[in-house]
């Protein structure tokens, strides 16, 4: 099967490599040649196509004209929905898979094709899922609760509940000490929709703060919410 991938940052340099061991053909159209250099330099072979994936001809030397499958990978929606329709019109009709960064842009991609739709991924969506299937499900309703995401066993998806008396409650997410390499997704409040926060969301009494964290980290995590309450 040949595939062809728009887009040769580290989701794109991770698939390519997962798919040329299964054997696929594979080609990554990237703007940016330092990049496009270093995917091959890591994979060790010439499968890059440097230049805008937005460009018919260039996606025609890539040879988009024969694509089993087209993946649109670029951090920008309008230049995935660009390559998503110049592949729709391809007589070879490849199955085009799309990255949706803004899941309201979702619909646009779906509403292209009823007979053939656009297979899209919106990683802020998958990550509510897991929040919603397995974080909010009614077996952890305890302070903090952890699991392993993905089976990998070196990344926990943590949910602490700041008290009410926390001195954190209040502050600015940006203001609170958590360990390296942790990452606030959501706050979960009541009655209201899920949070998806910034540096300058304020923490309130009884939020459910959920984090991606390394494993192991999560007494630290606590503790950075918790404060002298616990």
């Amino acid at each position: 099967m040949f595939i062809l991938i728009v887009g040769g940052g580290k989701v794109g340099s991770y698939l390519t490599r997962a798919l040329m061991a299964q054997h696929h053909e594979v080609v990554v159209v990237e703007k940016q040649e330092k990049k496009a250099r270093a995917l091959e330099t890591l994979l060790e072979t010439n499968v890059t196509v440097v230049g805008d994936g937005c460009d018919p001809e260039v996606l025609r030397e890539a040879g988009i004209g024969r694509a089993n499958v087209v993946v649109a990978d670029t951090g920008d929606d309008e230049d995935n929905l660009v390559v998503t329709l110049i592949a729709k019109k391809q007589p070879s009709r490849p199955r085009c898979i799309a990255r949706v960064n803004n899941p309201r842009n979702k619909m646009i991609f779906e509403s292209l094709d009823a007979e053939d739709p656009v297979v899209v991924i919106s990683s802020t969506e998958i990550i509510l899922d897991v929040l919603n299937e397995h974080v909010n499900a009614s077996q952890y309703h305890q302070m903090m609760n952890s699991m392993t995401l993905f089976n990998k066993g070196n990344l926990e998806l943590l949910k602490v509940t700041v008290p009410a008396n926390s001195p954190m409650a209040g502050k600015r997410l940006g203001e609170i000490s958590f360990p390296r390499n942790s990452v606030v997704v959501a706050i979960d409040r009541a009655d209201q929709d899920l949070v998806i926060p910034t540096g300058d969301t304020c923490v309130q009494s009884n939020d459910q703060v959920i984090i991606i964290v390394k494993k192991g980290a999560g007494d630290q995590v606590r503790a950075a919410l918790v404060g002298s309450a616990a």
